[in-house]
């Protein structure tokens, strides 16, 4: 028969409850070693928060840590109805009157009325349109063709040269073929020629017209410079100018670029929140998982000291507390964007040498600065690298120490159930001896009457 095995049946003792309590008193070091891997974990974990601010407040300082932050210019339509405008980096300062004297157009050439656009045929067997722009062209075969079929044929030409067409409805016997131009411009008008099947050239047997011809853009600039495009988004008047035409204009409208104070503002701005965001996550860890870190006042230090030192170098502003950025008495920093745009109107190139000098420049000192403690070996890597290397260290220690006390609790079951079973045969070795005695006392002279 098998045995079965409960401990504590033999002797009466609690051996499970014993063996309890005896491995909560071993597992005391076990704890303190995955107390140790939590508080570590929680450590890793702030210093990602911390490289989170560190590169926000890195990314703030590079939209300022070269010159071209600084060349942020606005474009301004006198009339959007008539244009609208636009200007990137490579634009200069600078004020120009426009009149719009024509707007693109696109060509469009319209058939002769057929009386019925699905089964009236065109032309003989073997005619050919062939619809030219420029040195391009493509044909279709129309001899015989109805107008819906001639129209599938050019739609779905794949040499097409930019052209589509449609069918147009005038009264119930009265259809026409529009052959429209895909692009503006007079370069993109199309031409239109037919031959019969020998290739010899016959008359258009549908009758085209043109209905609306090509046009190019034109503009007078400045009263002066007459300037035509294809199209009417003009890239290429101006360096730097988008003038997207809308409309022609009876009268000239002023177009004037100027810099752009409120973007360079909202960059400064930016810079000031990511420092505040900053300094805000150092206290709150600080106060938290890595309190009494020294990395934290660190990086504290050597950011406030880049802020608060000036810029070596001779302009008119060497402090960024003269372009509206001041630190509170809290520690933050405060921005007046009314006292950068003075600044900016007053002398814009000494603004930008303030920021963007590649030596002094306060931004490319502060992204040179975070950029270093962010790196690879950096300041933050060094500290989440030994961190981490913490971790694998505690976590073989706990992976050790539950062998060992696998093994222990396996020496303890053994010793309790020997002595279980020990104290069992001791209690029915016991309890025979206590019945023998009791028989050979009732043998004994004087207790047989008693016991018959």
């Amino acid at each position: 028969m098998p045995t079965i095995s409960a401990p504590g049946i033999g002797s009466g003792l609690d051996i499970n409850g014993i063996m309890d309590k005896l491995m909560k008193v071993e597992q005391i070091p076990l704890q303190r070693l995955q107390a140790k891997s939590g508080d570590y974990l929680a450590q890793i974990s702030a210093y990602g928060k911390l490289r989170s601010a560190l590169s926000t407040f890195q990314d703030a300082a590079a939209a300022l840590k070269s010159f071209d932050g600084f060349n942020a210019f606005s474009a301004k339509s006198g009339d959007e109805s008539v244009f609208k405008v636009s200007a990137d980096n490579s634009v200069a300062l600078g004020h120009y009157d426009i009149l719009v004297e024509g707007l693109a157009g696109a060509q469009k050439l319209g058939s002769a009325a057929i009386a019925d656009s699905g089964t009236t045929p065109i032309g003989s067997a073997g005619d050919q349109m062939t619809i030219a722009i420029g040195a391009n062209s493509f044909s279709v075969d129309i001899g015989g063709k109805t107008l819906t079929q001639i129209q599938q044929a050019i739609n779905g030409a794949t040499d097409n040269v930019g052209v589509s067409a449609g069918i147009v409805q005038e009264d119930p016997s009265s259809f026409h073929l529009v052959v429209s131009n895909d692009q503006t411009g007079t370069a993109n008008a199309a031409t239109l020629s037919f031959s019969d099947g020998t290739g010899a050239s016959i008359a258009d047997p549908l009758g085209f017209s043109v209905i609306q011809p090509a046009a190019d853009a034109q503009i007078k600039l400045d009263n002066t410079y007459t300037i035509t495009r294809p199209n009417n988004n003009i890239s290429n008047a101006i360096q730097g100018v988008t003038i997207d035409l809308q409309a022609t204009s009876a009268t000239q409208v002023s177009l004037d670029i100027s810099h752009d104070s409120g973007a360079i503002g909202s960059s400064v701005g930016k810079l000031v929140d990511a420092y505040n965001n900053l300094r805000s996550t150092l206290s709150d860890l600080g106060s938290g998982d890595l309190s009494g870190d020294g990395t934290l006042r660190l990086v504290a230090n050597q950011v406030r000291s880049v802020l608060g030192s000036g810029a070596s170098i001779s302009v008119a502003y060497q402090y960024a507390s003269q372009v509206g950025i001041n630190f509170q008495k809290d520690g933050s920093l405060s921005f007046d964007g009314g006292q950068l745009s003075q600044a900016l109107e007053g002398d814009l190139q000494a603004v930008a040498d303030l920021f963007a000098n590649d030596d002094q420049g306060l931004a490319f000192r502060l992204d040179s600065l975070v950029g270093g403690m962010l790196g690879s070996n950096g300041l933050i890597d060094a500290r989440e690298k030994g961190l981490n290397n913490r971790v694998d260290n505690n976590n073989n220690q706990i992976d050790a120490l539950k062998r060992r006390l696998g093994l222990v609790e396996a020496r303890y079951r053994s010793q309790f159930t020997a002595l279980d079973s020990l104290l069992g045969q001791m209690q029915a070795t016991s309890n025979f001896m206590t019945a023998q005695l009791s028989n050979l006392n009732n043998l004994l002279p004087g207790n047989r009457n008693n016991n018959s």
